[in-house]
Formats: C-alpha cells, structure tokens, sequence
C-alpha cells in the first residue's frame, strides 16, 4: 500500500502498522486526516491475510484529538456542513472498531479528546507509564458526542460522567482502571510490549480470531437472550471448522498446530451460521 501524507502504513508479514504522521501539530486529525484513516482501513479490512494491525502515533504525543484550527471552521461552514463533519468522524471511528482483525493501540504519549476515542476503538490497548488522557471537550464548549458510544462501551457510564463532565487530566493508571488501555508499561518497553501482542494473536488460529471478533461485535446488538443463541451457533459452527479439525489433531498428536489463512470457515458444509452472518451495519 502507498504511504499518504499523514498516515503511513507499514507492513511485516501477516500485520500491519499504521502510524499517525502529524507531529507538528500532535497528530490532530482534520478532515483530510480523518479521510485517509478512514480509507486506509477499509483497505486493510479487505485484506484478509492480515493477523494484527497497529496503531501508533509518530512524535511525543498518540493523538491531541481534532485539530482546533478545523474545528473553528465550523462556524463559517452550514449545519449540514457540520453534521456531514462529524458523521466522518463517526465513521473513522467505526471502521477501526469494526476492522475484521484485531487493532491494537500502541499509546506513547498523550491522547487527548478524539484520540481517546481512537484508544477506545482499539481491540487492545498498551499505554507507557507516563501516557496521560483527557476527554477535553468541555474546556472548548465541544461535547465528546461523536466518541460517548465507544466510551461507554468500553468504560461505561462512571467513568464518562466523570471525565467527560471535568476535562480534567488522567493517567495512564486510571486508563487500565477504568479499561480504557488494558496494559501499561515502561516507555522503553512499550514497543517490545506491541510486538509480543502482535505475535501472540498471530499465532493464533486466524479465522477462529475473526470470528471471536465477530461474535463479540455480534453480542453487542442483541438483547440477553439472543446472546445465548449467538454463542451457541458460534460453537457449533467453529467446531466444524478446518481450523478447529487441525487444533484438535495437533492436541492429540501432541505437536504446534499449522493454520493456513482463510481456512477457518472451509471445513465441512453446514447449515449453522457463523459468527459474519449478521445484518450490514447501517451506514
């Protein structure tokens, strides 16, 4: 893939990196940065040799959110303007969150507003130790309305009443308290950290990752009940998968499984649904 400008991708084997490439303004998005994110993970999301990607950000800081010089624009622009803005966003956002592999968030610096929620659309999140995080959107007379679902899924509804409500600056530690990042490290170790998550997952059967995803994405828009059944049809179907025929073998034989990609759902013909099987999200 053709680096851009403001999003560099790099690629090792079965993974990718994607690295947000603004520095000089600590890698604020504006609309041709939310763009370019957004386009260059619907690509990566229709490659399906990929295991892992990465998202890190190039300088001292993660993400200060959205550019303020963009957003004051906002008031020279219409409403419909406006709300064409933030529904760019909203799909940024989305196709992260929803990106068939697993994303992990590689978090060196600080991440204020928007790049939270960049935080929060990753499947997996290491911080360093002295990351710091902001939901600083009240400070600007701006609502975190866009990034809230993300955050309450992910943080539920204390932490945002208090961070969204005060602004104010929080740790790396309060993050991994309130599941915002799920680890966090020394800063010098923080990449060796991404590398061994990255190598963990793609080790892994790689549809059997998928699908997990799919599942998890799957529970999230079903009442309780339908959770059960959702489960159990994903059993079911995994279970008569190519990829689940090799691990049991392997167990037996006592020896390292081989998983070819793409090999997860071509086993036997069967008329359980799998975990991909679920309604095209709205655009």
């Amino acid at each position: 893939m053709k680096d851009s400008t403001l999003i560099l991708v790099e690629s090792n084997k079965n993974s990718a990196r994607v690295i947000l490439n603004r520095p000089d303004r600590r890698n604020a998005f504006d609309a041709r940065m939310v763009k370019e994110l957004c386009d260059v993970f619907t690509l990566l999301s229709q490659d399906s040799s990929l295991r892992a990607i990465t998202l890190a950000g190039n300088g001292a800081v993660f993400c200060a959110g959205a550019d303020i010089n963009w957003l004051a624009s906002e008031s020279a622009v219409s409403a419909a303007q406006a709300r064409e803005d933030a529904e760019q966003l909203a799909r940024m956002f989305r196709t992260i969150d929803e990106c068939p592999c697993p994303v992990i968030g590689q978090i060196q610096g600080p991440a204020f507003g928007g790049g939270v929620g960049l935080v929060a659309a990753c499947d997996i999140a290491v911080a360093a130790k002295d990351a710091t995080f902001a939901l600083s959107e009240v400070r600007l007379g701006m609502v975190a309305g866009v990034i809230a679902p993300l955050l309450l899924r992910k943080t539920g509804d204390s932490f945002l009443r208090r961070f969204c409500l005060t602004g104010e600056v929080f740790s790396a530690a309060a993050a991994k308290q309130y599941n915002l990042v799920h680890d966090v490290v020394e800063k010098d170790q923080l990449g060796s950290r991404v590398v061994e998550l990255v190598h963990a997952v793609s080790n892994l059967a790689p549809q059997a990752v998928r699908d997990t995803k799919a599942l998890i994405r799957r529970l999230r828009a079903v009442p309780d009940d339908g959770r059960w059944n959702a489960g159990i049809e994903a059993n079911a179907y995994a279970r008569l998968s190519v990829e689940a025929q090799e691990g049991f073998r392997a167990f037996l034989e006592r020896r390292s499984p081989v998983w070819t990609t793409g090999s997860g759902s071509q086993g036997k013909k069967s008329s359980i649904k799998g975990p991909y099987d679920v309604a095209e999200r709205k655009a």
